[in-house]
């Protein structure tokens, strides 16, 4: 039998840990604020994004005009943050982000769960590709 890798181990200094959660405490109040182009300010230009709904929108462009409708169109009254599960490392330029985001709308509930890859460009964390599902609350 085959020794299968641990690609999700490598070791970095917190400072990398703590810009991404810098970077998804923004996201939050990026939401809060309807701000599509603040929240959308660290997505690489070919950024592969899946929202929730599966629809799958590639390059900056397309998701910079899905965001901008939604979050002036859709997201009064919603209110959202993102809650970190874990946070990995392949490799030193790239980051594996988990996290879960409950979105309370009225006496709705509700939450997404996404995986996010973040690569590392001249110092600077840029989210590049994307990954969002939609999940059952029970409460």
């Amino acid at each position: 039998m085959t020794d299968r890798p641990d690609t999700q181990g490598f070791q970095t200094n917190n400072d990398d840990a703590r810009l991404i959660e810098e970077i998804f405490a923004d996201l939050g109040s990026a939401f809060a604020e309807h701000d599509a182009a603040k929240f959308d300010e660290r997505f690489t230009a070919d950024i592969v994004f899946t929202a929730v709904n599966g629809t799958r929108f590639f390059g900056w462009e397309k998701i910079h005009a899905y965001h901008s409708e939604r979050l002036t169109g859709h997201a009064e009254g919603v209110n959202t943050w993102y809650e970190i599960e874990r946070i990995t490392f392949p490799t030193p330029d790239v980051a594996v982000v988990f996290f879960r985001q409950p979105i309370v709308v009225s006496e709705h509930k509700r939450a997404n769960v996404g995986t996010w890859v973040l690569v590392k460009r001249e110092g600077q964390w840029w989210i590049s590709a994307v990954q969002n599902t939609g999940v059952a609350v029970t409460e």
